[in-house]
C-alpha cells in the first residue's frame, strides 16, 4: 500500500465507494495499488442531498487537469450521477464527498482516466468552537502550484507533522518573503475594522468557499483588500478566520502565541451570517430543480 493510499484509507468513510461506476466495499479500498499519474481531486460538501457549488468544483477539475496537460474526460452530469449513487448506497444526505480522477502506469492508453468517489470523513465545527475560535501556527512552506488541487504526499506529511507537533487545528503557510499565503487546507482572512485582507489569487488555491465568502464580504459592506500579510504585522489585526468546505467561516483564537478575539469580532460575525444566508439560498434554488 502506497503512502498516498494509506492517507486516503484513513479519511474514507461510509460502507461503499464507487470506482468507474462499480460499487466496492470501503474495507476493500485498494484503488492505488498501482502507481498513479496526474491525480486531481475535489471535496464537495453535501447539505440535504445537494452538492454545494458543483459548477465551481467541476470547473476547477477542468482547470487542474489543464494545468497538468490533460483534458478531463468526465462531464459534470456524469459526476453528479455518481455522487447521487454514492449517497444512496451509503444512505447519506449530509456529508463530504471526495472525487479523485487519475491515470495509472499500467493503463494501455496513457490518456485513459479513472474515476473514484467516496464519502470522506469531515469535521463540522459546533457553535461553541466557532465562538471560541481555533488555534493555528505558522510553517515556512510554499505550494509549488498553488492554483492546482493535486495529491501531494510530501506536502501532506510536512503539514500533518507540524499540526501534531504544535497541537493546533491548522497551519498557515509562510513564503520566503515572510508573507502568509494560505492555510494548508484552507484559505485565511485577516480583519481590521470593516476591512478584510486576503492573499491575491495567484498565491493560493482559489477555494470555492473563499469565492463565495468574498461575495458575502461585499454583500455585508466589508471592503476586501487582496494583498499578502506579513507575519510581523499580525498584531495590527482585530481578528482572523479560516474558510473551507467543511468549516465555512471559522474564527482563529491564536496564531502561535498571539491571541485574537475573532469569535466575537463583529465583522467576522457579519460575514459568517451573510455566508449562511447565501448557502441557504443556493440549497433552496437547487432543491427546486
Amino acid at each position: 500500500m502506497t503512502k498516498i493510499e494509506k492517507s486516503l484509507v484513513a479519511e474514507i468513510d461510509g460502507r461503499y465507494y464507487i470506482i468507474d461506476e462499480k460499487t466496492e466495499k470501503t474495507e476493500d479500498f485498494n484503488i492505488l495499488s498501482m502507481n498513479i499519474i496526474n491525480p486531481v481531486y475535489e471535496v464537495i460538501r453535501i447539505i440535504n442531498g445537494i452538492p454545494l457549488f458543483m459548477e465551481d468544483h467541476y470547473q476547477r477539475l477542468i482547470n487542474s487537469s489543464m494545468a497538468l496537460g490533460i483534458q478531463l474526460e468526465y462531464t459534470q452530469e456524469y459526476i453528479l450521477r455518481q455522487i447521487d449513487s454514492l449517497l444512496k448506497l451509503n444512505e447519506k444526505n449530509n456529508c463530504n464527498v471526495k472525487i479523485i480522477i487519475y491515470s495509472t502506469e499500467s493503463a494501455r492508453d496513457d490518456s485513459a482516466q479513472r474515476f473514484v468517489c467516496y464519502i470522506s470523513k469531515s469535521y463540522y465545527p459546533d457553535i461553541e468552537t466557532v465562538r471560541k475560535g481555533v488555534p493555528v501556527s505558522l510553517i515556512k512552506l510554499e505550494r509549488e502550484k498553488p492554483n492546482v488541487k493535486i495529491l501531494n504526499d510530501q506536502y501532506r506529511q510536512k503539514v500533518s507533522s507540524k499540526i501534531e507537533e504544535d497541537g493546533v487545528f491548522e497551519v498557515l503557510l509562510v513564503n520566503s518573503d515572510g508573507k502568509i499565503t494560505e492555510g494548508s487546507k484552507s484559505n485565511v482572512f485577516f480583519v481590521k475594522g470593516e476591512k478584510v485582507f486576503t492573499a491575491p489569487d495567484s498565491y493560493v488555491l482559489k477555494g470555492i468557499t473563499r469565492k463565495y465568502i468574498l461575495d458575502s464580504c461585499r454583500s455585508a459592506g466589508v471592503e476586501v483588500i487582496e494583498e499578502l500579510v506579513d507575519v510581523n504585522s499580525l498584531e495590527n489585526f482585530d481578528g482572523v478566520f479560516l474558510s473551507g468546505t467543511s468549516i465555512k467561516v471559522l474564527p482563529v483564537s491564536r496564531i502561535d502565541n498571539m491571541i485574537f478575539k475573532s469569535g466575537t469580532c463583529p465583522t467576522i460575525v457579519a460575514i459568517r451570517d451573510e455566508f449562511d444566508r447565501l448557502l441557504e439560498k443556493y440549497i433552496q434554488e437547487h432543491r427546486q430543480k
